[in-house]
């Protein structure tokens, strides 16, 4: 079964024609797009097989710029694919299939998200999707409580409620996969709180580690994501370094990721230790990369 009445919500056991359809709607567009699209993927809850879902269709469709795209609204239209052009979706175009797009009927198929490459936006679709299949409790736990808002979602316009019930596990989850998507990476970091300089906030709290950023990625609480670097005794401006583990904080709205050169390690101890100067003010625990 593929397709749902627009504004209803009804969840489904997984189906594999959903990937099927996945794969056959990707190569539609290819076609129709070409270079365009830098990349293309199958995401939302379809894409994850452990967990019931609404049978329509979802891509994340990344381009360098939104014109590209538009100018072939015409080409996509004639294939089904119809735009949707509404202020409240962001740094995002929408296109949706189906035949209440079509005028013969109130079914929605697809929906086709439009997002500009290596954008917060594009990395949340495909990290979303690769968290849940990696991790059993998270994807069942969103089961649930899907299944549990479906249930309380009226029968005709249920699909806000709906939405507004799964934000918050949805934001937290994102929190959890960016970080987990960034343990055994080697990332360049800007550093912008240097070794020896003074905490903003704290004057009598010099850092005894470098400390900074991953520049463009936000983390939980909307700031690019900090990263803790260990193994360099020497101030320094920016540094590639190896991210080999995570800072969970329990609460906060943030994580942090921790950083050091290739061929270094850490245990969840020593990690805690060199930390400790900031991370003595929250609840945490250590995540470390056993790659």
């Amino acid at each position: 079964m593929i397709g749902l009445k627009r504004g209803t919500v009804k969840l489904c056991e997984h189906e594999k024609d959903w990937e099927l359809e996945a794969q056959d709607t990707i190569s539609r567009l290819k076609r129709i797009l070409g270079n365009v699209i830098k990349d293309i993927q199958h995401v939302g809850s379809t894409s994850v097989p452990s967990i019931k879902a609404k049978p329509i269709i979802d891509i994340a469709l990344a381009v360098d710029d939104f014109h590209d795209i538009l100018a072939f609204e015409r080409e996509l239209k004639d294939a089904g694919f119809y735009y949707r052009a509404k202020p409240d979706f962001g740094d995002q175009l929408l296109f949706a299939s189906g035949s209440f797009y079509e005028g013969t009927g109130d079914l929605q198929t697809h929906f086709i998200h439009v997002v500009l490459t290596n954008s917060m936006d594009w990395i949340n679709y495909v990290n979303f999707r690769e968290y849940l299949n990696s991790t059993p409790s998270a994807a069942k736990e969103y089961e649930a409580l899907k299944v549990s808002l479906a249930l309380q979602a009226p029968a005709e316009n249920g699909r806000e409620k709906y939405l507004k019930g799964k934000h918050d596990f949805i934001v937290y989850t994102l929190r959890k996969a960016l970080v987990k998507s960034y343990l055994g990476k080697t990332v360049d970091i800007k550093i912008d709180r240097p070794i020896g300089s003074i905490h903003p906030e704290r004057p009598g709290l010099p850092y005894p580690v470098n400390y900074g950023h991953i520049p463009h990625v936000l983390g939980g609480d909307g700031e690019e994501l900090d990263v803790y670097l260990l193994g360099v005794e020497v101030p320094v401006e920016e540094y590639t370094a190896r991210i080999i583990g995570i800072v969970h904080r329990r609460n906060d709205v943030e994580d942090k990721l921790v950083a050091a050169p290739e061929g270094f390690h850490y245990n969840p101890k020593k990690i805690s230790e060199a930390v400790r100067f900031q991370e003595q003010y929250y609840e945490s625990e250590i995540e470390v990369y056993n790659g």
